[in-house]
């Protein structure tokens, strides 16, 4: 959203450079200027008791104070270890001074370098504060534990932008000037309210997942406070109807259902989304002054990992909802949907427990939310009858043999036919049907504008490439029918014809790089490289016109640029190879 938690004053952080000679890669950006001497015999003097940082071969960078100054390119540092170190300011390109105390806003810091902003960013963690603002960004740096939210009421109270910039940094903030944004009557001849968005990325285990909670959490209790509602959370009970939910706590339940059959426990992360979400929360700001009205949501979704549902890499998972189903059913269920312990279905039998999550609690709060959104009996039980049967399925091998009558053909059969058969009853089909899918495909030739098909006998790999090319495909369905759901119950359509503006949060998958990586995590990873590009746009050219009006002396420093590797994998510009993609 527009607008700065920085006070009117801010020290300078960096500047693009708009020199045509820099270059691809890497960018050449300004920065205030700093002790950086370009031989020994410009070497600056530095006073004794300074407090600098060196580099260090194991911890990167460590701090230390300034003892003794040999000539006028040497100086003897002694760190915060007791080791004394020689620092030659003819071989280093920059002598980075120590901060004297750290910072809510790095745009605040006396010294700007890359210590510096990590040093920042540590002394907050280990005080339990792990929200730093970079101007109008935040930085969220993941607590692994949970750590109190500030109340609601303070961000709301905050009587201008100076008075909520001075707050503790929270998810809270962004989400309050987004949502002062759209309280902004549109100037003259300019068209409409400006719609807002808030974007959180980051690599996987960032919390990304949980920062877009609190945001959408924050938004839901603004607007029922802004209406005379409850200054605290609420939600309903299962035994509510739907006419009484609220709609803001149906946008709050669907982060369960969402997360349920989007998330897994990955290495790095124990709740990765393995899909994209934008959430956009409609809003009509033309009901009452200075208020808006919540008029509906949706939610739209990108690159679900379908691989996922059949293969994980090792201590790795599938879908949240699996685990929780085989936890949480009761025994009438576990008999009425015919579920397979966990040891015998392949899909699941990798890391079945994780001691930070409650499976069963899961279960309990996905069905909770499937109340919220007053999901029908029969919706329900179709629901856990096919991940059920996405189980069995699972669970269904196959053995190969010639078959003497068809010329040495492969023939292949089910180990179990009764597995099959479950799988079968499960999805609603019937198991010679699906058995001939598995096992033949359909070949379509065409000569003189005929047509004639015949059917192939696959090999044992290949029917089981089948069956679980069909598992992904099932569940893929499954998992677009319930975004779909979702959005029918959050209003989506009705909303579009009252709203006037809206506020939308991306939460997109974090970067990660496996043992082996498909053609999903490099689209995954690519939508990351692409968040990266934007984010170096906005940031530095923000900076740039910030130190152009003030008139700032700077000094050329250099940054990384990832345009080349944009354009290795989907450049379309002529003149050059395309893409990858293309």
């Amino acid at each position: 959203s527009p607008g700065s938690p920085c006070p009117a004053y801010r020290r300078p952080m960096f500047w693009k450079s708009k020199d045509k000679g820099d270059g691809p890669s890497p960018k050449t950006l300004r920065q205030p200027l700093s002790p950086k001497p370009p031989n020994a015999a410009d070497a600056p003097a530095v006073a004794e008791a300074t407090e600098v940082w060196v580099p260090d071969k194991e911890r990167v960078w460590v701090r230390g104070r300034v003892t003794r100054q040999v000539g006028r390119s040497e100086l003897e540092v002694e760190t915060e270890d007791g080791v004394t170190v020689a620092v030659d300011l003819a071989r280093h390109d920059t002598l980075h001074t120590a901060n004297p105390s750290a910072e809510q806003d790095m745009c605040s810091l006396w010294h700007m370098s890359e210590p510096a902003v990590l040093s920042n960013l540590q002394l907050r963690f280990a005080a339990d504060q792990p929200y730093t603002y970079v101007a109008h960004l935040l930085i969220a740096v993941n607590p692994l534990k949970p750590i109190p939210d500030p109340a609601e009421v303070s961000y709301e109270g905050a009587a201008s932008s100076a008075a909520l910039a001075a707050l503790p940094p929270h998810q809270f903030a962004v989400a309050e000037r987004a949502y002062r944004a759209l309280l902004e009557q549109p100037a003259a001849g300019g068209g409409g309210r400006q719609d807002q968005s808030i974007v959180v990325s980051g690599e996987s285990g960032a919390g990304k997942t949980e920062s877009a909670k609190k945001l959408l959490r924050y938004i839901t209790w603004r607007v029922a406070s802004a209406a005379g509602g409850t200054k605290h959370d609420r939600r309903r009970s299962v035994g509510q109807t739907h006419a009484a939910a609220a709609l803001n706590a149906r946008i709050l339940d669907s982060s369960p259902i969402l997360e349920s059959l989007g998330n897994a426990k990955t290495v790095r992360n124990h709740n990765s989304s393995r899909f994209g979400k934008f959430t956009k929360i409609d809003f009509d700001a033309r009901a009452a002054p200075k208020r808006l009205r919540l008029v509906g949501a949706s939610v739209e979704t990108y690159l679900l990992e379908r691989s996922r549902v059949t293969r994980q890499a090792e201590g790795e998972r599938n879908y949240h909802i699996f685990y929780q189903l085989l936890a949480g059913a009761s025994a009438a269920e576990r008999q009425r949907w015919r579920l397979l312990p966990a040891a015998s279905a392949p899909y699941v039998s990798g890391c079945v427990s994780v001691p930070t999550l409650d499976d069963a609690a899961g279960y309990a709060e996905f069905c909770e939310a499937l109340g919220t959104f007053d999901a029908k009996a029969e919706e329900r039980e179709a629901l856990f009858l096919c991940l059920s049967a996405l189980l069995h399925l699972g669970d269904v091998d196959f053995s190969e043999a010639s078959s003497p009558v068809r010329g040495g053909e492969p023939q292949v059969e089910p180990v179990d036919p009764a597995r099959l058969q479950v799988a079968a009853e499960l999805l609603g089909l019937e198991p010679a049907a699906l058995l001939a899918a598995l096992t033949t495909r359909t070949v379509t030739a065409l000569a003189r504008g005929e047509s004639e098909s015949f059917s192939v006998r696959l090999d044992g790999a290949k029917t089981r490439h089948a069956r679980d090319n069909l598992a992904k495909a099932v569940y893929s369905a499954l998992f677009d029918w319930a975004v779909g759901f979702v959005n029918c119950k959050l209003g989506a359509l009705a909303a579009a014809a009252e709203r006037d503006c809206f506020i939308g949060i991306l939460d997109i998958f974090g970067f990660e790089s496996f043992d082996t990586n498909g053609f999903e995590q490099l689209l995954i990873n690519f939508a990351n490289e692409k968040l990266q590009a934007t984010f170096n746009q906005h940031v530095f050219a923000a900076e740039q016109e910030l130190y152009a009006a003030e008139g700032i002396a700077w000094r050329s420093v250099r940054w990384p640029d990832n345009s080349e590797t944009i354009g290795l994998i989907a450049s379309k510009e002529r003149g050059r190879a395309p893409g990858v993609l293309h």
